[in-house]
Parts: C-alpha cells; structure tokens; sequence
C-alpha cells in the first residue's frame, strides 16, 4: 500500500494504555485518511483541477511520512493501530473523490477544514505530551509544520466564501471532530 508496511504478524500487540499513546494511535488513523484523501482529490483532479495534482502529489507525501512516523513509534512500544484506521481510509478516500470532483475551491476547502481541526489538537498534544512523553511529543512536533503549511495554502485557494463553502468547511471540521473523539475513547 504505497510504502506503508503493516507490523509483522508475529509481533503481539497490545491496546493503548496512555493518554499519549491513545493520541499516537489517533494520529496514525488521521494520517491514513489524510494520505487518502489526497490520493482520491488526486484522482479527480486530472479531471475537475489538472493544475493542483503537483501540490496534492506533494501533500500526499507528507502525510505518508506522518502516517510512517507514528506507525513506527506506535510498532516501537507494541501498540496496535486504532480500531478507526480502516474507517479513516474509506472516509477519506470517500471525501476527497466527491471534493475533488466538485472542484478546486471544494479542494482547497476541505484541506483547510481538516488541517483546522488538526492543528488544534496537534497544540493540545504536544501541550500535554511535553510533559507526559517527550518520544510521543517528539512524532507530534514533527509533523506540525508540514500539517500548518498544508492549511495556509488552502486557505490561500479557496476561491469561493460563499454559504456552500462555508457548509462544506463546517460538516468536515465536525466529521474530523468526531473520528478523533471516536478515535480516543
């Protein structure tokens, strides 16, 4: 699956039983819809938006490096992947075919909806990882930037501001909000 390699089946892994590691966990399902929201706007983007498939391309590698990063802290302390892992793929995929199809400002909208929620729990992470485990903290502050410059440049494109914008950028920041919320209980 395009670089992303599963833990060995012989390894036993257990459940999260941290805070820190349930947020990890949550991370990583993120990261797995993210890469596959691009990879699907990608798709519909040699159709609705040929211009910005270098950029998504760009994107997209970016969260394959999130989704590397936390799959390699998260094999290194034995804990298996959030039970949302699967769902954030579909949903992603999902997603970002029918914003890619609808076109490039609906691109742009989604990126920024998503990276929106993400950034606040990203500050609230490393706010409470810095003190609770500086190697979670650490995959966390790796990625921040990269997930801030992806937001800033959607809300540079997005082109219309209009009620359906505005609708389409609300029902994604919830559905983020939700699958965290899932993610972590």
């Amino acid at each position: 699956m395009n670089g992303y390699t599963h833990p060995s089946n012989k390894q036993r892994l257990r459940r999260a039983a941290s805070v820190a590691e349930k947020m990890i966990k949550v991370d990583h399902a993120g990261e797995n819809g993210a890469v596959n929201i691009y990879r699907a706007q990608r798709l519909a983007a040699s159709l609705r938006a040929p211009s910005l498939r270098p950029q998504l391309l760009d994107f997209q590698r970016h969260e394959e490096e999130h989704r590397r990063i936390f799959q390699t802290h998260l094999s290194g302390i034995g804990v298996r992947r959030c039970i949302s892992f699967h769902a954030c793929r579909l949903g992603g995929f999902t997603l970002g075919l029918v914003t890619g199809m609808i076109g490039p400002s609906a691109i742009a909208a989604t990126t920024y909806a998503v990276e929106h929620v993400v950034l606040t729990h990203l500050q609230e992470q490393m706010e409470f990882l810095k003190s609770d485990d500086q190697r979670a903290y650490d995959c966390v502050a790796q990625i921040y930037e990269d997930e801030k410059s992806h937001h800033d440049t959607a809300a540079s494109q997005i082109t219309t501001h209009g009620p359906l914008t505005r609708i389409l950028i609300a029902i994604v920041q919830a559905s983020t909000e939700m699958v965290i919320r899932f993610g972590m209980r």
